[in-house]
C-alpha cells in the first residue's frame, strides 16, 4: 500500500513543490536571484481566505471558515464529492469565532461578538450549536440560551444564570456519547471553576464537579476529562510555586490531590497510559526541556519517557488505543520523531514526510477509522495549504490554500543560523535575504519577536516577507529567555531584558555583519510588545547602530508596568524583569538622552497588555530630549490590531518611514 502512497503524492508534488529541502546549513544561504516585484501590502495582510480546516470525526466531511466580504463564514463540504452542502454565518454584530465538531453531524460555534468603540471582537462564552446541514442552529451556553424573544425565560433562576455567565472549555467530546459534551468553566471576575455535562442539542446542564479552591481561574487551573478512564483531573499552580494535580472522586464528591516533587506551571496532561495506572504528561520531568513524562499516582513520581536534547517537545501522537507512534517538535525547524516505524500511522507519516521534505507538515486523522488524514504543508516560501489522504483510496485531494492571492515564487527563503555571544552562549536566529540586485551586502530590518519568552520560528511570515521583497534583509534572533530552547536557556533572560537580551541581539548583527550578509551601515530595527521595547533599549545600548527605529505596542518604563499590575502578577513580573532598581535601569525612558536614532511610536488606543500610557510617557521623553520622531496612534485597536484595513495603513506607514531613513535603494 505505501507504494502506491507514493505514486499519489509524488503526482501531486509535481504541482506544488517549487523549492528543495531546506537545509539549515549556514553555506547554503543564498541571495534570491529571480526578479520579483515587491508584494502588495493589501494581499499579505488582508484575511486569511481560508483558516480553521478540521476533519468530522468519521472523516466523511470537511469543515473550514472562509472569508468572504470580511466575514468569516463556516463551510461544510462532503468529502465524497468536495462540494459545499452548507455554509453558516451570522449577522453583523455577532461572527464565527472558532468552531469544533461536536459528533458526525454537529457543530459547535464559538461566536465572536463586537466590543463597543473596539474593532477585536470579543468572545462572550457563548456556543451556537448546529446541524451541518441545517439553517438554524441553537444558543446551548452563555446568556442567550436563556433568553427567548428578549427576555429571561420564565423558569431562569438566578443559579442559572451564575452557571451561563462565564467562560467554557470543552475537555471532551465523549467519544461514547454522541449527545453530550463536557465542559469546564470559569466564571467572570474570577469566582470559581466548574464541570458540566452540556447536552449539544437542548442545552441542559448538569454539574459534576466544582473546584475546590474558590478562586480558581482559567489562568492558574486547567482541567482534563480522560475518556477511556472516565478521569476527570486538574492542574493547579499556587502562588508559591507549587503545582498540584488532583483526581475528581465521583463517588466522594471530592478531589484527591498529588504533589509531584518536580511538576511545573508547564505540566499538561496528554492521556492515561497503556495500564491506565499512569497519566502521559508534558513537562520536564527532571529534564531541562519540556518532555513526555509519566505520572504515577502511587508513588506521585513524575518520569522521562521520551525527550529532544536542547529543545522542548511540541506533543505526542497517539492512536486509538493511546498507542504513541510520534512525537513533534521544533529546533531550528518543524521536526518529528518517529516512536515506532512499524505502527501503520507512522508508516503514513513517515511517507509524507519523505515526500514533503522542506515543509512543515501537520496531520490530523479521522477518529473513527483512522482512514482519512488532513494534512496541512507550508513553509518559508508556502503560506499554508491544506490536502485530503484517504489511505483506502490511495488518493490526496486539494481542500484549500490559505491565502489563494499570493504568488509563492514572490517569496524569499527564510534560513537558520547558529552564532555565540560575546559570553559564548550559543544562539541560533533566522536570515531572510532579498533578491539580490548587486554584489554588496543588503540593508537589513532587524525584527525582534514579542514575549520576551516566546520564540521565533521558520515558516511563511507576512511581515518578513514584506519587508525582504522591500529590498531589505531581515534578521531575527531567537536571543536568551526564548521558549522552545530549555528551562536553563529561557529562565538565562530572567532579569536580563535591559542587557544580555540585547547584547544577543546586536552580537547577531556583528555576525552577519562579518559574513558579509548584511551591510551593518544601513540597519533599522523594529518589533511589538516585548519587541517595541528592545528596539528602543537596543537603539539607546548601540546609539550609532540603527538609522531608524519602529516599536510598535511596547512597554518603555518597567517599574510603571510593573506597579499598575496586582501584587500576584506584580510578583511574577519582578521574578523575571528584576528588582525596582533594574526595572528602572532597564527602562528605555530613563536613558532617552542617549538616543540617536528617529523612531516610529505606534499604539492602539485600545490596548489592555501593554496600556496606552506606555507610550505617553516615551513621547514625554522624546519630548523633553527634543529626539526625532513620529506617532501614529491606532484608535480603537488593541495590543495587535484585528482591522485589516488597519494593518493596512500600518505596514504603509512603516516602509514609508524605513524607506525614509534607511532606503533600500540608494
Amino acid at each position: 500500500m505505501l507504494d502506491k502512497i507514493k505514486k499519489v503524492i509524488t503526482f501531486t508534488l509535481f504541482f506544488i513543490s517549487y523549492c528543495s529541502m531546506v537545509t539549515g546549513q549556514e553555506n547554503n544561504i543564498t541571495e534570491n536571484q529571480s526578479q520579483e516585484q515587491n508584494l502588495e501590502i493589501s494581499t499579505l495582510f488582508q484575511q486569511d481566505d481560508y483558516r480553521n480546516v478540521s476533519l468530522s470525526p468519521d472523516g466523511k466531511h470537511i469543515a473550514l471558515i472562509r472569508t468572504q466580504n470580511d466575514t468569516p463564514v463556516l463551510i461544510i463540504v462532503a468529502v465524497e464529492t468536495m462540494k459545499a452542502i452548507n455554509q453558516i454565518s451570522f449577522a453583523k454584530k455577532d461572527s464565527v469565532g472558532s468552531y469544533s465538531w461536536a459528533n458526525n453531524e454537529r457543530l459547535l460555534i464559538f461566536l465572536s461578538s463586537e466590543q463597543r468603540n473596539e474593532e477585536r471582537k470579543a468572545y462572550y462564552g457563548e456556543i451556537y450549536s448546529i446541524n451541518i446541514d441545517e439553517d438554524k442552529g441553537k444558543f446551548i451556553f452563555g446568556v442567550r440560551s436563556l433568553v427567548r424573544r428578549g427576555k429571561l425565560k420564565s423558569k431562569v433562576t438566578s443559579i442559572d444564570y451564575e452557571q451561563h455567565f462565564a467562560h467554557p472549555r470543552i475537555i471532551s467530546t465523549l467519544k461514547n456519547d454522541p449527545r453530550h459534551i463536557i465542559i469546564s468553566t470559569s466564571r467572570y471576575g474570577n469566582r470559581g471553576m466548574w464541570v458540566f455535562k452540556l447536552d449539544i442539542y437542548e442545552g441542559k446542564l448538569e454539574t459534576l464537579a466544582k473546584v475546590k479552591d474558590y478562586n480558581a481561574n482559567s489562568k492558574s487551573t486547567k482541567l482534563w476529562y480522560l475518556d477511556n478512564s472516565q478521569e476527570l483531573w486538574l492542574r493547579t499552580n499556587y502562588d508559591n510555586n507549587i503545582t498540584i494535580l488532583a483526581r475528581y472522586d465521583f463517588d466522594d464528591k471530592s478531589w484527591i490531590e498529588y504533589r509531584p516533587k518536580n511538576a511545573s506551571f508547564n505540566l499538561s496532561i496528554i492521556s492515561t497510559y497503556k495500564d491506565q495506572k499512569q497519566l502521559i504528561v508534558r513537562d520536564y520531568c527532571g529534564n531541562d526541556t519540556i518532555s513526555i513524562c509519566l505520572f504515577d499516582p502511587k508513588t506521585q513520581q513524575l518520569s522521562s519517557l521520551y525527550q529532544v536534547d536542547g529543545y522542548d517537545v511540541d506533543w505526542l501522537h497517539l492512536d486509538n488505543q493511546n498507542t504513541p507512534f510520534a512525537l513533534s517538535y521544533f529546533d531550528e525547524y518543524s521536526q518529528y520523531k518517529i516512536l515506532d516505524k512499524k505502527h501503520p500511522m507512522a508508516e503514513t507519516l513517515g511517507e509524507f514526510l519523505k515526500r514533503f521534505a522542506g515543509y512543515r507538515i501537520g496531520v490530523k486523522w479521522d477518529i473513527t477509522k483512522r482512514q482519512r488524514v488532513l494534512v496541512s504543508l507550508s513553509r518559508d516560501v508556502q503560506p499554508t495549504v491544506w490536502y485530503l489522504f484517504d489511505s483506502e483510496k490511495n488518493k490526496l485531494t486539494y481542500v484549500a490554500d490559505s491565502k489563494k492571492g499570493l504568488d509563492a515564487k514572490q517569496l524569499h527563503q527564510q534560513y537558520s543560523f547558529k552564532f555565540q555571544a560575546r559570553d559564548k552562549t550559543s544562539i541560533q536566529g533566522y536570515l531572510t535575504l532579498p533578491t539580490k540586485t548587486s554584489n554588496a551586502p543588503p540593508p537589513a530590518v532587524i525584527l525582534v519577536h514579542g514575549g520576551p519568552y516566546s520564540r521565533d520560528y521558520w515558516g511563511f511570515d507576512p511581515e518578513v516577507q514584506l519587508l525582504s521583497s522591500q529590498g531589505y534583509a531581515v534578521v531575527q534572533v531567537n536571543f536568551r529567555g526564548s521558549q522552545g530552547f530549555g528551562w536553563e536557556f529561557e529562565s538565562s533572560g530572567f532579569k536580563q531584558w535591559g542587557e544580555n537580551i540585547q547584547y544577543d541581539i546586536l552580537d547577531g548583527i556583528n555576525y552577519l555583519a562579518e559574513k558579509q550578509y548584511i551591510d551593518i551601515n544601513r540597519l533599522c530595527i523594529m518589533g511589538a510588545s516585548f519587541g517595541g521595547y528592545s528596539a528602543m533599549q537596543s537603539s539607546i545600548l548601540a546609539p550609532d547602530l540603527f538609522k531608524c527605529t519602529v516599536a510598535r505596542s511596547g512597554l518603555y518604563d518597567l517599574q510603571l508596568f510593573v506597579d499598575e499590575k496586582s501584587s500576584k502578577e506584580a510578583l511574577k513580573l519582578t521574578k523575571r524583569i528584576g528588582s525596582e532598581d533594574l526595572q528602572i535601569a532597564h527602562s528605555p525612558v530613563n536613558a532617552i538622552d542617549k538616543l540617536q536614532t528617529p523612531v516610529l511610536v505606534v499604539h492602539g488606543t485600545k490596548d489592555d497588555r501593554t496600556p496606552l500610557e506606555q507610550a505617553d510617557v516615551l513621547l514625554e521623553q522624546l519630548d523633553k530630549h527634543n529626539k526625532t520622531y513620529e506617532w501614529f496612534e491606532i484608535q480603537k485597536e488593541g495590543h495587535s490590531f484585528h482591522n485589516a484595513k488597519n494593518r493596512i495603513k500600518y505596514y504603509e506607514k512603516v516602509m514609508q518611514f524605513i524607506n525614509k531613513y534607511n532606503p533600500a535603494v540608494l
